[in-house]
């Protein structure tokens, strides 16, 4: 019975969308063949090398079947004896720079990965040498630079901002033979879609794809001559194809000639520079966690080491992060419940919990909660969630103090809006006897909740990120890094991950030498992949590599960023700054220069971008710098008389949707809104002088009131004395009784100048369809959503020109 039982409510979780709407493929059962009973470890450190390496390594589908005594040196998983395989490993480890090891260059470079991804295969290797290390206090290896390939700067070409010659040439063949793929309307569809029937938007996803300076070297061309993907025909003969279609845009483009004038650096690709370590985040009670380094597929690798490992299956629209990260649009990834049980165990063993994440919220309206990262089986039965509602994050968390919902959440304040579409870190923790913190970008929210245990946790659900099981909360944006830790980590070791960062650096050293006469003399800038359309560089530094000192005073002013053959219109951070350094100032270690840092935008793509640096003065060279001259422009006045109409400034329209809406102006999420919008907002009002980024803060400041007067259940009442606020908006807000939200706002707000009002007819079709289409959730919409719709249709009539226009 109580078989049948289980029987019936699988196939109910199952037509409801619940957690075992997928399996990964299991994890692989180790056979007692792996069991060690050799001789016994002679050091505490051949027994970390055991426990965190050997163990992971010796199964026979990933090191064990060729490794071993008898069999292919090295012999660093034979079963005879430990101490001889650790004396086989030392040499192919380095534990102050695992990623560095040849074991893990060796995988990397795809030696028997037991993955589709080697370089997960290569992090989670990593991980478990870091393991090893971390018990054998192994010392952190500083950056090591090098002196990089000198490539003179200008002798490049970029790909033109139209995409004409893109659509002659390359698009054709793409439409032709990737369009089963590579599109967002396939079947399977799989990113990048550069087989999109939109040549725009397949154009600038191909950017990155297409190498012009070496056409051979771009990934269009690679993917079928060396990796066979996909070829239509012979992958020799297709891939040549595709080459002669690179080759005649490159030929199409002329080179960069760089302008005369300037005193430039050498020039510097992305992939020239210095790989950053990613070590020293704290790790040491991590039990699942993903970087989103893949780049391609429908994967997402799991690299903490701790087995099994909860790989994530990607499904629906999503993009990869081209400096680490996953977009997700709708959708959700996914782990195996298999997988994820791991995290009920380990987490129940410990009562304690860390959730930590890099995420970019696609926006601020969002809510539900909707699920960033969950470890549930739909929306109502879950072991914790991180969410948003808005401009909030909530935790939810299933323990002694809560019902299976995880209810009630610990949530930041309305007030301190702390949730913002940019990049945060988000840690959430929880152990006995401090309860639930929250931290978010190092700083402690201040939330709390009281303390209790973590019990009940049902080891049958799924680990997933975007998405409930059920597909009824979807959150949008980017999650740049997850860890989940079974221990609470404390205020410092989470300002330690945060100070870390998140996604792939680069060390890039520009060489300056010869404009100083010093050689091996560089300035190195700390550059990231910012997201998929710029780059971030910061940190200036001065270093020689032969160690020299300077041999005469030095300064160096009006630096400027420089790409693809010439300096950038914007993002000069350092252009109105200057350094100097005194003669005989050593540089064996680095020199600050500044510590800005600046946002740029890609052009050709990380594989084609080419950077130098520009200055104003630097040692005997110097360029002075001229303000642009635009031609004359013969202007003919038609009418010189003013407008008859005008808008209002910044502090009238403040003063305006304050009198309006009966909200004080110094409601806190107001007067921080205005402050924050102030300077966005109309100054003059001269009607002529508008523009688009205006009302852009008009509809914010908007919000901020609307939000305000509808969360006071006084106002509310006074404003929309018939409508149900407690029903979902197919109640509530049905034909019947769509017109006790509409009449009392424009009641309200639309009679200021009756002369020139919106016709009244016009002005309810509009909030009619406004209302249809945020009332379209699949029957899912609860009370909550009957508020947030009255807060969007009371912004657009309070925001409107009824009030800005006079």
């Amino acid at each position: 019975m109580r078989t049948s039982l289980l029987i019936v409510l699988s196939l109910l979780l199952l037509g409801c969308g619940g957690a075992e709407v997928e399996q990964n493929t299991p994890p692989p059962v180790q056979d007692n063949s792996n069991n060690y009973t050799g001789l016994a470890p002679q050091t505490d450190d051949v027994q970390q090398f055991k426990l965190n390496l050997w163990d992971n390594l010796v199964a026979d589908n990933r090191c064990g079947s060729c490794h071993q005594q008898g069999n292919t040196a090295p012999f660093f998983v034979r079963r005879d004896d430990i101490n001889l395989a650790y004396a086989a490993v030392l040499p192919l480890v380095n534990l102050a720079d695992p990623a560095q090891s040849a074991l893990v260059r060796k995988v990397a470079g795809g030696h028997n990965c037991w993955l589709s991804s080697n370089t997960a295969c290569a992090d989670t290797i990593s991980q478990w040498l870091r393991n090893w290390g971390a018990n054998a206090n192994a010392e952190q290896a500083a950056v090591t630079l090098v002196a990089p390939v000198i490539r003179e700067p200008g002798a490049s070409k970029a790909l033109p901002d139209s995409p004409g010659l893109f659509a002659a040439e390359v698009y054709p063949l793409l439409r032709q033979y990737c369009v089963n793929c590579h599109t967002p309307d396939a079947t399977v569809a799989q990113a990048p879609f550069f087989a999109s029937t939109d040549v725009n938007a397949a154009y600038q996803v191909s950017r990155n794809l297409i190498n012009l300076d070496r056409p051979e070297l771009s990934r269009l061309v690679a993917r079928l001559g060396g990796e066979f993907h996909n070829c239509w025909s012979d992958c020799a003969t297709d891939a040549a194809t595709m080459l002669l279609a690179i080759k005649a845009i490159s030929d199409a483009v002329p080179l960069t000639e760089l302008d005369p004038q300037l005193v430039p650096s050498k020039g510097l690709r992305l992939d020239d520079g210095v790989v950053a370590s990613s070590g020293g985040r704290y790790e040491s009670h991590q039990i699942a966690f993903y970087q989103f380094k893949e780049g391609q597929g429908n994967q997402a690798f799991d690299t903490s080491g701790v087995e099994p490992a909860a790989n994530l299956t990607i499904q629906g629209d999503f993009n990869w992060l081209t400096g680490w990260g996953l977009q997700i649009n709708s959708g959700r990834a996914q782990a195996s419940t298999q997988s994820s049980a791991k995290l009920a165990q380990l987490v129940g063993a410990t009562g304690e919990l860390t959730v930590e994440a890099w995420v970019i919220p696609a926006n601020v309206v969002q809510q539900g909660p909707a699920a960033i990262v969950s470890y549930a089986g739909s929306a109502i039965s879950r072991n914790f969630t991180l969410g948003q509602s808005q401009y909030n994050y909530d935790f939810l968390l299933r323990s002694n103090s809560s019902n299976f919902a995880g209810v009630p959440a610990l949530s930041t304040a309305d007030a301190d809006e702390v949730l913002q579409a940019s990049l945060q870190h988000v840690v959430l923790t929880q152990d006995p006897v401090n309860g639930q913190r929250l931290f978010v970008n190092g700083e402690d929210t201040g939330v709390r909740a009281p303390a209790a245990a973590i019990s009940n946790w049902d080891s049958s659900f799924a680990l997933m990120l975007g998405n409930e099981a059920d597909g009824s909360r979807q959150w949008q944006g980017s999650v740049r890094l997850l860890a989940i830790h079974n221990r609470a980590l404390t205020t410092e070791q989470i300002s330690q991950n945060f100070s870390i960062g998140v996604g792939q650096k680069f060390y890039l050293p520009f060489a300056i030498g010869h404009l100083i006469d010093l050689p091996q003399t560089y300035i190195v800038f700390e550059v990231a992949q910012f997201d998929n359309y710029s780059y971030l560089f910061s940190q200036p530094y001065l270093i020689n590599l032969e160690g020299s000192a300077l041999p005469s005073d030095l300064t160096i002013a009006g630096m400027a960023l420089a790409m693809n053959g010439r300096e950038l219109s914007g993002g000069q951070a350092w252009i109105r700054q200057s350094s100097s350094f005194s003669s005989g100032t050593s540089l064996v270690e680095a020199q600050p220069i500044s510590n800005l840092g600046t946002i740029i935008a890609a052009e050709s793509g990380a594989a084609s971008d080419e950077f130098f640096l520009s200055f104003g003065q630097i040692g005997q060279f110097s360029n002075v710098r001229s303000q642009p001259v635009y031609a004359e422009q013969q202007i003919n006045v038609v009418n010189s008389s003013s407008s008859d109409i005008g808008i209002r400034p910044f502090a009238a329209i403040n003063a305006s949707m304050s009198q309006l809406t009966q909200v004080s102006p110094t409601n806190p999420a107001v007067a921080s809104t205005y402050q924050t919008i102030t300077r966005q907002l109309p100054a003059l009002s001269n009607i002529e002088t508008f523009i688009s980024a205006q009302q852009m803060a008009i509809t914010q400041l908007g919000i901020a009131y609307c939000n305000a007067a509808i969360n006071d259940p006084v106002l509310r009442s006074q404003w929309f004395p018939e409508l149900n606020f407690n029903a979902s908006p197919a109640e509530a807000l049905s034909a019947a009784n769509r017109n006790t939200l509409i009449s009392p706002l424009l009641a309200r707000f639309a009679p200021l100048q009756p002369a020139t009002a919106i016709n009244d007819a016009d002005a309810r079709a509009e909030l009619n369809n406004l209302i249809d289409r945020l009332s379209q959730c699949n029957g899912t919409c609860d009370s909550q959503r009957t508020q947030t719709i009255a807060k969007a249709a009371c912004t657009a009539v309070l925001a409107s020109a009824q009030m800005l226009v006079y």
